[in-house]
């Protein structure tokens, strides 16, 4: 650790680093201003990403957009004043908007020479899921996800259980709890994840993705019986969750929480003891865990 108390990724990470390459996704495409939320949705999806790069016409990057600013545009921010704003009633009108009005217009990214270590740091210091990447010339390159780096980092054993490294505090809602307040929590509380438990009972897990998906799989189209956008707020959150929900004991090794995350492509473990959840571990925390420890 620094004197500060952050942790020194430098020092750390193993003694030689690849070169940033190999760990980007190269196959997420970019997309411009005047995308549309919708098709934005329907790349997120397809490419399982949280965020796409919005690019110029010579491809350097002015943008980004994240599954959060989707999900702020849909119901859970400020950025859903431009649906008032603009008079939209149907989700038709709502995700025809054009991108550029809702991206970051100030985006983070990294260089493909940056060194990793700088690129944690980065992710850290920012709560940063990922992040564009660019070319030596300044152009797109694709994205650097938490996933990528951490399967670059993974091993099967660590010596930290997960307990250490684990949030403790657990934000969640239950299967009734209607979407629109569901997504209010996501981003006023800064989390990409709610448990749904019922009565001590975990029912499921409503995460970005499955808002995301909703819109990017065009299923929201079938839930709807009038297209009508208070329709789709007024979903439960048993509408949208996923109910398959992976749990790892508190006392597990982080090799394995890591095998775990992999293997089932979930971005998250609930932590349960004696049948009673007390932590969520995310891949965030399996990185911090396996560079400090």
């Amino acid at each position: 650790m620094r004197s500060d108390g952050k942790p020194n990724f430098k020092d750390r990470l193993y003694s030689k680093e690849p070169e940033l390459s190999p760990l980007v996704r190269k196959d997420v495409p970019p997309i411009n201003t005047l995308t549309t939320v919708l098709r934005t949705c329907e790349i997120m999806s397809s490419y399982n990403t949280r965020l796409t790069a919005v690019t110029s016409g010579k491809g350097s990057i002015i943008g980004v957009v994240t599954a959060m600013d989707i999900v702020d545009y849909l119901g859970g921010g400020s950025k859903h004043g431009l649906v008032g704003a603009s008079g939209f009633e149907t989700i038709h009108e709502v995700l025809n908007l054009s991108i550029g009005k809702i991206m970051n217009e100030n985006p983070i990214y990294v260089s493909i020479d940056t060194p990793l270590y700088k690129v944690l740091e980065l992710m850290i210091n920012y709560g940063l899921g990922a992040v564009p990447v660019t070319k030596e010339d300044g152009s797109y390159a694709g994205v650097l996800t938490e996933l990528e780096i951490m399967k670059y980092l993974s091993v099967k054993y660590v010596g930290v259980p997960v307990h250490k490294v684990m949030t403790r505090e657990i934000l969640s809602v239950n299967s009734t709890t209607s979407l629109e307040e569901a997504m209010w929590m996501m981003v006023s509380l800064g989390v990409r994840r709610l448990p749904v438990i019922d009565e001590n009972q975990i029912k499921g897990m409503l995460t970005w993705k499955d808002v995301v998906d909703l819109i990017g799989t065009h299923k929201i189209y079938e839930m709807l019986k009038y297209g009508l956008l208070r329709e789709f707020k007024s979903l439960r959150v048993s509408d949208v969750m996923s109910t398959n929900v992976d749990v790892v004991s508190p006392h597990a090794d982080l090799g394995e929480v890591a095998s775990m995350i992999l293997r089932t492509a979930t971005s998250s473990l609930l932590v349960v003891e004696d049948g009673v959840v007390v932590g969520i571990i995310t891949e965030r925390d399996v990185i911090y865990g396996l560079v400090v420890s």
